[in-house]
């Protein structure tokens, strides 16, 4: 059974791009000692779309991510994001430890320009949807590493952003726990509307979340392919479609590898 539609434009007819990248170049190093992360990379990224990037380490799956949330700056190559506004999620969730819960999500809402009257009852509003309600005066290292992430998801939110990028935030995550991300991320993502791109080296990960699925290739990192995941919503990580599309997702990223001997 084919559960991955191939090979896909990421340009549907109608559909509005919310990421455009073209001829993205970025290395590191000083001239005549560089190395090249990214080499010519075009992905368009429709408006609420969830977006996979898989890959073996160095490929430049996170570089990827820095750029678009203008964390780095390219050596060649353009990002247009129109006006919409970018929000980060890391591995770790990077909590101030001196600040309570609540304390952390409102400074974000205050570099949002949020107005102090409104602080606290959006803060109250992000932990109730991310779950955590009743949490607001707790300190990070009360949390579980999952509360922890919730925290770190809500306090992305506070900056009211469209596009959401997520670099491996659940990596670190016992099974059950990141089960239950997967669920709260799928739906704060239909619900908000957000665009999603969601770098992982699980492809059963990225079967279960994905719209579609670009797979990268190393040295340098460049597109080596990209899948549309045709499995009904909402999918689980151990149900048979989703393996059966992991599984496929798999040959694809082995097969750019042999290509690459």
């Amino acid at each position: 059974m084919t559960l991955i539609d191939r090979p896909v434009s990421s340009g549907t007819t109608g559909a509005v791009d919310a990421i455009r990248i073209d001829g993205l170049t970025k290395r590191f190093g000083r001239r005549g000692h560089e190395t090249t992360a990214l080499q010519d990379i075009s992905i368009s990224v429709r408006e609420h779309e969830f977006l996979c990037v898989v890959g073996r380490s160095g490929c430049g799956k996170s570089t990827l991510l820095n750029l678009i949330a203008g964390l780095d700056a390219a050596d060649a190559g353009t990002i247009e994001l129109g006006a919409r506004r970018v929000g980060v999620m890391f591995q770790e969730s990077s909590l101030f430890p001196w600040l309570t819960v609540g304390g952390n999500i409102q400074l974000a809402l205050r570099l949002s320009g949020v107005p102090r009257s409104d602080r606290r009852a959006r803060t109250e509003e992000l932990l109730e949807a991310v779950q955590l309600g009743g949490t607001m005066k707790k300190r990070p290292h009360e949390l579980s590493g999952g509360m922890r992430q919730r925290v770190a998801l809500a306090r992305t939110l506070a900056q009211e952003c469209q596009i959401l990028l997520m670099d491996e935030p659940f990596a670190a995550l016992d099974a059950i726990t990141r089960d239950a991300m997967h669920e709260l991320t799928e739906r704060i993502w239909a619900e908000r509307g957000l665009t999603v791109v969601f770098v992982t080296h699980n492809v059963r990960e990225a079967a279960r979340l994905a719209d579609r699925v670009i797979v990268m290739k190393p040295s340098p990192g460049r597109i080596g392919g990209e899948e549309r995941i045709d499995i009904p919503r909402p999918r689980r990580m151990e149900d048979l479609l989703t393996a059966e599309a992991a599984a496929e997702l798999h040959d694809l990223l082995h097969s750019q590898e042999v290509s690459d001997e």
